[in-house]
């Protein structure tokens, strides 16, 4: 049932892709603010309450009314896995973005190509503009957001959805990414920081740990295989920082990414502290042009069809055991 509820999710979206503002996604953003406005005294436990209170108690009762579901019809189950993916997957809202964007620079718009790229940015960071960047700059800032995004949205949900019993993991992912940002977001005040949000951050780091990796592996296979090892060895040489996991699913992303594409995906600065090395400056990685958008979206396809086939035998091979 895995199986046929991604597929048929997926399906629904490319024909029809959810709204960023939706009332779903509104219903989380006041939950997890309620949460945060009524239970955050600065100290690291409240954190944890309130992260149990959104986190686990929204998946489990989402759980509850799957397991009602099922029990009644497996169709009713399949519903209820098919609602829960349309909310928590969003491959849409990484290709067309994208495609936005590199529209906008093969007509020689840039300017059309830096209001995409805030408008996109923007829905995570009120604060951030591309007023000031250069096309390459656009290019490598929107490629870097798209895979974050596909992390977030679809590999990620994946995982947890097909590890954890009906849609209760990728309720899980989806909200512990949510408050991880929400309850994290740089102060508009002067008032001292407090340690509400360390927990949710925590939390996320390492349950994203497993899908980043397999995220990695999958762009691996799908591009250039040896590029995309190099660079995820060089990335590991981080050192792991107060108890967090080493590289953080960001680096890990994006490194393999450069070396499945061999672009630069990182920042000029970060790249080159992890890649550049005497007689290898920069991993022979190319800058980013207009066109990589439209292979980093190929990448992403060829990294979920890979996982849906894999699913798809592993599902076959339990049916037929």
């Amino acid at each position: 049932m895995s199986w046929l509820s991604l597929v048929i999710t997926l399906l629904l979206e490319q024909v029809r892709p959810l709204p960023a503002a939706n009332p779903v996604y509104g219903g989380v953003r006041q939950i997890s603010a309620w949460a945060e406005r009524n239970l955050n005294a600065g100290r690291w436990q409240h954190g944890v309450y309130a992260w149990l209170l959104v986190v686990v108690g929204l998946a489990l009762i989402v759980g509850a009314v799957y397991s009602i579901a099922i029990s009644i019809h497996w169709l009713l189950g399949l519903v209820i896995n098919v609602s829960v993916l349309f909310f928590a997957l969003g491959f849409r809202q990484f290709s067309h973005r994208g495609t936005e964007i590199q529209i906008a620079l093969a007509n020689g718009d840039l300017s059309a190509a830096r209001r995409e790229l805030t408008a996109w940015k923007q829905q995570s960071d009120p604060s951030y503009t591309a007023a000031d960047l250069d096309q390459d700059e656009v290019v490598r800032q929107a490629i870097e957001h798209g895979l974050l995004l596909s992390q977030r949205h679809v590999f990620g949900v994946f995982f947890w959805f097909v590890v954890l019993p009906g849609p209760v993991g990728a309720v899980i992912y989806r909200l512990a990414e949510h408050v991880a940002r929400a309850w994290n977001r740089p102060a508009v005040t002067a008032s001292p920081p407090d340690r509400f949000g360390d927990f949710a951050r925590r939390a996320f780091a390492w349950i994203d740990w497993a899908p980043a990796r397999l995220t990695a592996l999958g762009f691996a296979v799908v591009g250039d295989f040896e590029g995309a090892i190099y660079c995820w060895r060089q990335v590991s040489r981080q050192q792991p920082v107060d108890g967090m996991p080493a590289p953080d699913s960001r680096t890990l992303i994006l490194a393999a990414a450069s070396g499945a594409l061999n672009l630069r995906l990182m920042p000029a600065i970060e790249s080159a502290s992890y890649f550049d090395e005497v007689g290898n400056e920069g991993a022979g990685l190319a800058e980013p042009r207009a066109p990589a958008l439209r292979a980093v979206v190929g990448l992403v396809w060829r990294t979920l069809l890979l996982w849906l086939v894999l699913l798809l035998l592993l599902t076959l091979a339990s049916v037929f055991a």
